[in-house]
């Protein structure tokens, strides 16, 4: 099925390819991805993938292993993805993202926007991103470390939903509110009936691009009824091969739960320092105990060849980096070096919740061959709060366009 889905795409994007040369009124070009647009602007549409293999070595104390087993020490296809995006008559633009690691096809962002609407800007219906966090927006294409903090697994993640979005003083402000209903990895929806609201808002009380200087500040809040009224949260020490250290376990009578995340960030020129909070408080019925759960991280990165972070003020996050010079191993170009750290704690375990609480530090430098090309190595020391610890060594190799 994957061989057949795969060779339709290249029969596709060839058909294409051939139409647009011989049709005068559109134009084929590559911008970190193959487009096609028409020559009035009105058609648009980008054609594009990622391939992201991982490597992970791990070691960890005895009485981890004891815990959950011996480390896996190995590789995978992390994600493997084909895109298409594009605009339509204008006013409606659209995006297909599939998923084919993991031995199935799952969906990952399919959805379509009615956009320039008056005062309220884009309509957005589909599967996509809740509005919710800094590191959580930014695709895995750009993400300064290999793996997100363990705070992530807090955030909501994709659903199916409706989404209201625009930009406001020169795009210095940027906000988002959705309803969402939670959804399998094929973007289908449960029985029950719950509804979450969703909403971010973005500020940029300095931004400065020709010293490329900002400061970024912004905040989320989700209010969630979930399903059967159960939650659950867990998550691993930053690497996907190993298992998850701490857990909730499945907490029952959930009336709703309310997430509040707050970012922040600072760029001056080749240095950038990046932190969150997300905090997940669960309220039970009544005569119950609640439970509140957190986490955090701060990150910083510096640029050793003297690039820096792109930020993108239309949607408050940050994309690619483009090196001032692609590697080249027959000339003088070496691409981009990074070198970055980050500390991140998460706290699952309060009042007869005994989850766990994790700590991370890691170091790790990200090599960008150039816009599509990016190898990265990372360092992790992950400490089970009055339990035990564990190494881990991680390498990225990642094609995305």
């Amino acid at each position: 099925m994957k061989k057949l889905l795969f060779s339709g795409i290249l029969f596709l994007l060839n058909f294409i390819h051939i139409r647009a040369q011989e049709t005068q009124n559109f134009k084929s070009f590559w911008n970190k991805g193959y487009h096609l647009e028409s020559n009035d602007g009105n058609f648009k549409m980008k054609f594009g993938g990622r391939i992201q293999q991982h490597w992970s070595f791990s070691s960890q104390d005895e009485i981890i292993d004891n815990l959950f087993g011996k480390p896996i020490n190995g590789s995978e296809f992390r994600r493997i993805r084909l895109y298409n995006s594009g605009t339509i008559y204008n006013f409606v633009s659209y995006n297909l993202q599939l998923e084919f690691a993991g031995g199935s096809t799952t969906v990952k962002d399919i959805h379509i926007s009615i956009n320039k609407l008056p005062i309220v800007g884009e309509f957005t219906i589909g599967h996509f991103k809740e509005p919710f966090g800094l590191d959580q927006y930014n695709s895995s294409n750009d993400m300064s470390f290999i793996e997100r903090a363990s705070n992530f697994d807090i955030t909501p993640g994709r659903n199916n939903g409706f989404m209201f979005s625009n930009t406001a003083f020169n795009e210095n402000i940027t906000w988002a509110i959705g309803t969402f209903r939670d959804t399998d990895n094929f973007g289908k929806t449960s029985v029950g009936n719950n509804y979450n609201f969703t909403g971010r808002i973005t500020v940029l009380p300095v931004f400065n691009k020709e010293k490329n200087k900002l400061l970024h500040l912004g905040l989320a809040y989700s209010y969630r009824t979930p399903d059967e009224s159960k939650y659950s949260l867990e998550s691993r020490p930053e690497t996907h091969l190993l298992t998850s250290y701490i857990n909730t376990g499945i907490i029952y009578l959930v009336d709703n739960v309310q997430l509040t995340g707050i970012e922040a960030a600072l760029t001056l020129n080749s240095f950038a320092i990046q932190s969150e909070y997300i905090h997940s408080k669960v309220n039970r019925k009544k005569l119950l105990e609640n439970y509140n759960f957190y986490g955090y991280y701060i990150e910083v990165s510096y640029f050793l060849t003297g690039e820096h972070k792109n930020y993108a003020k239309k949607v408050g996050y940050f994309k690619r980096v483009s090196p001032k010079s692609n590697f080249n191993p027959t000339g003088k170009g070496i691409g981009a070096v990074e070198l970055v750290a980050r500390y991140s704690s998460t706290d699952y375990s309060d009042k007869s919740i005994e989850g766990g609480v994790l700590n991370d530090m890691t170091v790790g430098i990200n090599w960008h061959l150039n816009p599509a090309t990016k190898f990265s190595f990372d360092y992790t020391s992950a400490k089970l709060k009055a339990i035990g610890n564990s190494t881990i060594f991680q390498m990225k190799f990642q094609v995305a366009f």
